[in-house]
């Protein structure tokens, strides 16, 4: 028996049972082909959250369904559960198939025909669940990416007038910017959230372009990922980027993936606000920063510059 063209006639999937006739056991099944609590699947067509929400007769849902929808999820941020949405009327027993073990059940007052035939909640359920089940640093990424790409528009979103889950989704729609352009963006705007700071996400300066934030009117933070910041190209242009912000007034801080995700992005921010304030302001007590007199020649070269009445006074 060809084991692929019985699986193609079955669509990917199905039961071990039904092929038991050909005496087929789990550590007979050729590459490709994959096991799962008397399942057998085309492992190059479903993965294995596809294959439990089958199995289960439900919906991929909250974090889970982030793949399907090409929604951003940080590495090691899955859970090993997968999330699924199941009507609330519908009734789920334990069995040798079914053991709860590996999933998470989110129950739904209702799921569409569509839903269901596909096996995947619409991107409006998918986001509220996530919202509520989910850390900020999973939910907020989904949901920035969402709106960004005209996926989901927030004044659709269900918010119950109480109940647990309204200070969650309050609070993530408070966070939200359909302006964040990726992960990165959203993981490093709650970070300097968390230190203090508002940000201004997706400023266009004129000469410039676009700057991912500002803080504090006037030091722009970028974060690089890698798929657009590694080229020879790429890097020229945001060295020219980083000296045209500089005649215009601006202190650029420019950060990679790792330092965002590793924890430096958090550390070195104050810092170098730290540093700026030392550059610009000239005493403390009478008398001049050690800090500042080191750099008596960086505030020439920034005399005349714009910088924003902040308490830090202007350079001369």
């Amino acid at each position: 028996m060809d084991l692929n063209e019985e699986l193609r006639k079955r669509h990917g999937i199905t039961k071990l049972s039904s092929l038991r006739h050909a005496e087929l056991t789990p550590s007979m099944l050729p590459a490709g082909i994959s096991h799962y609590r008397g399942w057998i699947y085309d492992h190059t067509r479903f993965t294995l959250d596809q294959v439990r929400a089958f199995v289960y007769n439900a919906c991929l849902s909250c974090v889970s369904a982030a793949k399907f929808y090409d929604l951003p999820v940080a590495t090691g941020e899955l859970p090993p559960q997968t999330h699924l949405s199941v009507r609330h009327n519908r009734g789920m027993h334990y069995s040798k198939l079914r053991r709860f073990d590996d999933v998470c059940i989110h129950w739904e007052p209702v799921l569409s025909k569509e839903e269901e035939r596909t096996h995947v909640a619409s991107i409006g359920t998918v986001l509220e669940r996530v919202l509520v089940c989910m850390p900020l640093k999973v939910s907020l990424p989904m949901l920035d990416a969402a709106r960004n790409r005209g996926l989901y528009d927030v004044s659709t979103l269900a918010i119950p007038p109480t109940g647990s889950r309204l200070p969650h989704l309050r609070e993530a729609l408070s966070l939200s910017s359909e302006r964040a352009r990726s992960i990165l963006e959203t993981v490093a705007r709650l970070q300097l959230i968390d230190m203090g700071l508002t940000p201004q996400v997706g400023v266009w300066i004129e000469g410039v372009g676009e700057v991912d934030m500002i803080i504090l009117g006037f030091i722009v933070i970028e974060v690089d990922g890698w798929a657009f910041h590694s080229s020879k190209e790429q890097r020229e242009k945001d060295l020219k980027r980083d000296r045209e912000l500089l005649r215009r007034g601006y202190v650029v801080l420019r950060f990679t993936y790792d330092d965002v995700m590793n924890g430096d992005f958090a550390r070195e921010v104050p810092e170098s606000v730290k540093a700026v304030r030392g550059l610009v302001s000239h005493e403390e007590g009478g008398e001049i920063h050690e800090c500042a007199a080191k750099n008596i020649g960086f505030l020439q070269i920034l005399g005349g510059l714009y910088l924003p009445n902040l308490g830090l006074g202007r350079a001369s």
